[in-house]
């Protein structure tokens, strides 16, 4: 699950889909329970100090999502209790993380990514779990962004050039809850 934080839900376009998408996402963290599956809470802090800012943040001079911030918060009434936790500061979520780290301790080579932004975030840590060679699908029905159009052509990409599948809620709900393809529960990690 990707960034589903306070800074992020200040775009109108986010917030009007707020709380469908707090729904959807936590429907896919207890589907995920339910099926043994770990989950993953990804979330952006940026320093202070302006040490984390992206060139754009540099650029606006305008950063966000401090630590210990409201901005920085998980939004109120996700699932969030007991899961693996990671902070970044790209929208890449494995640079500069734990991530793989954690994934490869977990025992994961499969992931159902979820969240926000469609366009920057989501897409961004599915290139590169491509690029690590771990299998990426995107639950529709469980992301958003504040740009619709570049979202459809990041998801056409993902789906047509990286070969992830873009599904909907019930097909990622029945995703976690059974064998992904090539995945054999006695052989194969989840």
């Amino acid at each position: 699950m990707v960034d589903m934080q306070i800074s992020y839900f200040e775009f109108p376009e986010l917030a009007a889909v707020r709380d469908e998408l707090v729904s959807r996402v936590n429907e896919l963290i207890d589907a995920a329970h339910g099926a043994g599956r770990p989950v993953v809470l990804v979330r952006t802090e940026h320093a202070r100090d302006r040490s984390t800012w992206t060139l754009n943040m540099d650029d606006d001079d305008e950063g966000f999502a401090f630590p210990g911030s409201e901005q920085s918060r998980f939004l109120d009434g996700l699932h969030t209790g007991g899961h693996v936790e990671v902070v970044k500061t790209r929208d890449n979520a494995f640079h500069g993380t734990s991530l793989r780290e954690d994934l490869d301790r977990l025992g994961v080579d499969r992931m159902l990514l979820c969240g926000v932004s469609t366009h920057s975030c989501v897409a961004q840590t599915a290139i590169v779990a491509f690029d690590l060679g771990l299998r990426v699908a995107v639950a529709r029905g469980a992301i958003s962004s504040d740009n619709e159009e570049l979202s459809e052509a990041m998801l056409r990409y993902l789906s047509d050039q990286k070969r992830q599948p873009v599904l909907d809620q019930p097909a990622s709900i029945d995703l976690l809850a059974s064998d992904w393809p090539g995945e054999n529960s006695s052989t194969s990690s989840r």
